[in-house]
């Protein structure tokens, strides 16, 4: 394979597989050495950095549409069906929004170098 080729589906498989069992000898070596259990590396299939990938997109803010073109589904309903608990609904929007006030407000408050500070027309 050229550097910087696609990786096809059983191309990716065998390397994953590949890295994942090197991982694992390595903390079952180190672990022997250190005279304790090794720990067991998750079993992980590409499916799940995939979905990985498209909860880290929701996060930043991507849309319902640029997730979908990115994962190659054919409507965004399909995205939507599996990914729509990600994207933050109504009430996480307004929950922020007055975060966002309250939050201006409490910082607002207090005293500042030995002065007492006005806030929304109150002295704090």
């Amino acid at each position: 394979m050229e550097e910087g080729e696609p990786l096809n589906y059983r191309r990716w498989k065998t390397e994953w597989n590949g890295a994942r069992k090197a991982l694992q000898a390595a903390e079952d070596e180190v672990a022997e050495r250190d005279g304790r259990k090794p720990v067991e590396l998750p079993h992980m299939v590409t499916h799940d950095l995939r979905h990985f990938y498209a909860s880290a997109l929701i996060a930043g803010g991507a849309s319902v549409k640029q997730v979908q073109l990115v994962l190659g589904h054919a409507s965004a309903v399909i995205t939507l069906r599996i990914y729509a608990h990600l994207w933050p609904g109504e009430e996480d929007r307004t929950r922020a929004v007055m975060d966002a006030v309250l939050g201006g407000l409490r910082t607002g408050c207090g005293q500042v170098g030995g002065m007492t500070r006005e806030t929304a027309g109150q002295n704090a």
